[in-house]
């Protein structure tokens, strides 16, 4: 009986310092997994940013290919700037 005893009481004990191995390493992991995450959203936001600035970068390199080819938008640009051709009469309406 004594050595039932003793096995029974090396087994809880046994088993008590396995779990608290195992909570010791959850508790070590645990900061590197949250910083793991806090990288991974970070490198998601990053990413969109990117894909946002390619996106700018086409339509600009576009309007770009515009201006050198199409004179009909670069006449529709200037007017919106107020530029007009030379030699064109122009009348201006304003407050006094």
């Amino acid at each position: 009986m004594h050595n039932e005893l003793k096995e029974k009481i090396l087994s809880v004990l046994t088993s008590c310092v396995l779990v608290l191995v195992v909570i010791g390493g959850l508790v070590m992991i645990y900061p590197n997994y949250r910083r793991s995450e806090s990288l991974k959203r970070q490198n998601a936001e990053l990413q969109e940013t990117i894909d946002r600035k390619k996106r700018e970068i086409a339509l600009l390199q576009e309007n770009q290919l515009r201006f050198q080819k199409d004179a009909d938008f670069v006449e529709m640009i200037a007017r919106q700037n107020r530029r007009v051709l030379p030699g064109e009469l122009v009348f201006t309406f304003g407050k006094e």
